[in-house]
């Protein structure tokens, strides 16, 4: 019900209950008033009633006559006045105590918000307008609620990005000091195990490089920062010879691998820089969790639903079905990687998906089990040339 309704309501409720008791009171007195005073004594005919002096000039002949009647006309004027007294400060005040009660309600709950406690609820009280102030509020506390939910995992989240970097970052630093130190104190004594010491600190220098990139960029993405400069290109082009750039790095880890793409070009809106690292940390994954022995790495496309579908396939540990949807989550890392101790940010694949839904495109895992290696999915839409 709106306010309006409701006081309007509450004025004809004050109205009629008062004209009807002032009327029961009335006629009351006036059985009374007839029963004890002859008012047949006031000698005035009908006629003469509709006339104002003859009948003021009666009444006062009849009140001097009765003097005591006066006291029974002020009783009943002042019961009169007590009724709509009582009447009116009933009806208001049973209207205030409605209205405040919500307006009590949304200053406690304000107090609470000012108290840090969100863990409340502000109810509604049956009153249009204020129901909307109160929607209105809880809204806003359920956005509070929400806001320090999310400060809070990201404070944890930020926590774990840094326990998870400094231990991986103490691995390939000590592994480059060592061999440095052992380039200085002559253990290197031969080209062959100079340029072996120096290949290893190198491709661990490139892993903390990997690292450092995937924080910057992780940081400007959760900011909004990351600038993406998209142009049109031929997808199948790029991914194969991204590809053939890792072939080398594919053959150094023992895995094999082949790419099928399309032969017809098929042209996509891409950032470059943004899609080679997605690729990259979809490659460093499967680098990261293959099996002993050899591996294999199969990249396929086709078209489809408007756009191209780019398949990763690798033979690796695989992924349990129940922790597909977490994969992507920032820090998740899949309890076969805990295990056997990967080393990882838990980063890339979070990074991965946000670059690729900043182009239009979705992202997904598929693999059938542990042991049974890992699919990556990357759908982008096609666009004209």
């Amino acid at each position: 019900m709106k306010l309006k309704q409701r006081f309007t309501l509450s004025n004809l409720i004050i109205l009629i209950t008062s004209i009807a008791l002032v009327g029961v009171i009335s006629v009351c007195f006036l059985i009374m008033f007839i029963l004890k005073y002859p008012v047949e004594d006031l000698y005035v005919s009908r006629a003469e009633l509709l006339n104002p002096m003859i009948l003021s000039r009666a009444l006062g002949e009849f009140f001097q006559c009765n003097p005591d009647a006066l006291r029974y006309i002020i009783i009943w004027i002042l019961l009169d006045i007590a009724v709509l007294a009582v009447i009116t400060t009933a009806v208001t005040g049973a209207l205030a105590r409605n209205v405040q009660k919500p307006v009590t309600d949304l200053t406690n709950a304000a107090d609470n918000i000012r108290n840090g406690n969100l863990d409340f609820r502000v109810m509604e009280s049956g009153y249009d307008e204020i129901d909307a102030l109160c929607r209105s509020f809880d809204s806003m506390r359920r956005a509070l609620k929400t806001a320090e939910v999310n400060e809070k995992r990201m404070s944890e989240e930020r926590s774990m990005l840094l326990a998870n970097l400094s231990h991986d970052l103490k691995t390939p630093v000590t592994s480059i000091k060592g061999y440095i130190e052992g380039i200085r104190d002559g253990i290197a004594d031969t080209p062959e195990k100079q340029k072996k010491y120096l290949d290893t600190i190198y491709s661990k220098a490139v892993m903390i490089d990997d690292m450092v990139n995937n924080l910057s960029v992780f940081s400007k993405l959760e900011l909004s920062k990351l600038k993406f400069e998209f142009e049109k290109g031929d997808i199948n082009a790029f991914v194969s010879g991204i590809f053939e750039e890792y072939r080398l790095d594919l053959e150094k880890n023992n895995m094999e691998l082949s790419v099928d793409t399309e032969n017809t070009p098929v042209t996509v809106r891409i950032d470059y820089e943004k899609m080679r690292r997605v690729f990259a940390n979809i490659i460093s994954n499967s680098i990261k969790y293959k099996k002993d022995g050899r591996g294999k790495l199969e990249v396929k496309s086709h078209l489809g639903d408007g756009g191209v579908y780019i398949t990763v396939a690798d033979n690796g540990i695989g992924i349990k079905k129940a922790e597909l949807k977490s994969v992507f989550d920032e820090f998740y890392r899949v309890d076969a990687a805990r295990s056997m101790n990967i080393k990882g940010s838990g980063l890339g694949l979070g990074i991965a998906k946000q670059i690729v839904e900043n182009h239009g495109g979705k992202i997904w895992l598929k693999s059938d089990g542990e042991g049974l290696g890992t699919t990556a999915v990357i759908y982008l839409p096609q666009c004209e040339d």
